[in-house]
């Protein structure tokens, strides 16, 4: 008779043990995602053409309390990302499978100018090219 209560309650401690961690591995992590815009709008020329190029440009973070670093190094950020964007010809913009390209070289760029890894997308608001 011992035996069948102490075997009843090794299960039953295995059982709540088991039900705690399954718990604890379920629970999901709150990932964060911030927003930054480094300015308003980007115009610069197209690359061998008369056109024109305009974009609004959404970096996400995956870590809060960057803001005042990035805003630190404003100058270079918004440098970086037009002198990517005055390199597009009208085929890369034009063309949508380049678009991803084109996010993560200003992502892969971004990230080593300021030493971070925590650039972990980059969203365009605006993609317009007109004359």
């Amino acid at each position: 008779m011992k035996k069948r209560v102490v075997s009843i309650a090794l299960i039953l401690v295995l059982c709540s043990s088991a039900l705690f961690l399954l718990a604890g591995c379920s629970s999901e992590e709150k990932v964060v995602r911030v927003e930054y815009a480094p300015g308003a709008v980007f115009t610069t020329n197209v690359k061998n053409s008369y056109s024109i190029f305009k974009t609004a440009v959404v970096l996400v973070l995956d870590k809060e309390g960057l803001e005042d670093m990035l805003d630190q190094n404003l100058t270079s950020i918004r440098d970086t990302i037009i002198f990517i964007l005055r390199d597009l010809d009208e085929e890369a913009i034009q063309k949508s499978g380049r678009h991803d390209d084109l996010r993560n070289r200003i992502m892969d760029d971004l990230n080593e100018l300021l030493g971070i890894e925590n650039i972990v997308e980059v969203r365009f608001n605006d993609f317009v090219m007109g004359r």
